[in-house]
């Protein structure tokens, strides 16, 4: 009985972590320095239960040829703001850039998950792009996905999505400007919930033998 006590407990443990790693992610989320880019920004999860009706990608500065996917029912809006420095074309100045995408009047169960897509230019630097993205419940709650790691390198509550960026001799890995790519299955999340699977069914088997 304790042995069976003892696996269930570190099964129960697993669940947890993995329920812990569901944050919103970019997908593809590694890229290259200055060049053009798409990706989607995946909302696995509601608010405690609750559906999700409202999300909103704020653009890093820097960033910039932003358009959106129309995420159908969504009702999907682009937010202006003003630019730092203003660009000066052959046929005028640009005095705005977009700050922020808006997808609205949504209702996405906290069983299912949704992609929202973006496109847009890269600055020229290398590490990580954090983007912020605030999600809205039907319940009146929000889940911002706004922060970043401290000094330590640790993640406190709901950490930013986050997108790689180097230089196309550094970056290795074939994922481009313009390119797509599938879900990272052997880290984060997926490998959590590939080996909570696993420990489940051999614990199940454990059990079975006593």
């Amino acid at each position: 009985m304790k042995f069976t006590a003892a696996v269930a407990t570190v099964v129960s443990t697993l669940f947890l972590a993995s329920s812990a790693q569901a944050h919103v992610t970019a997908n593809p989320s590694v890229a290259v320095s200055g060049g053009y880019f798409q990706t989607n920004f995946r909302v696995p999860h509601g608010c405690d239960g609750n559906a999700t009706d409202l999300v909103i990608i704020q653009i890093p500065k820097g960033v910039s040829g932003v358009k959106p996917r129309i995420t159908v029912p969504w009702v999907t809006s682009i937010q202006m703001v003003p630019l730092d420095t203003p660009i000066v074309t052959p046929t005028g100045t640009v005095n705005t850039t977009v700050g922020s995408v808006t997808w609205a009047n949504g209702n996405l169960p906290d069983a299912y998950y949704e992609d929202f897509g973006l496109q847009f230019k890269l600055p020229v630097m290398n590490g990580p792009l954090y983007w912020n993205v605030m999600q809205h419940c039907t319940n009146g709650g929000w889940n911002n996905w706004t922060n970043v790691p401290d000094a330590a390198g640790k993640t406190a509550g709901f950490p930013a999505a986050v997108i790689t960026v180097a230089n196309a001799t550094t970056t290795g890995t074939g994922v481009g400007a313009g390119s797509t790519a599938a879900p990272d299955t052997k880290s984060g999340a997926g490998s959590l919930a590939v080996s909570g699977y696993a420990v489940l069914v051999g614990a199940a088997a454990l059990v079975a033998m006593f």
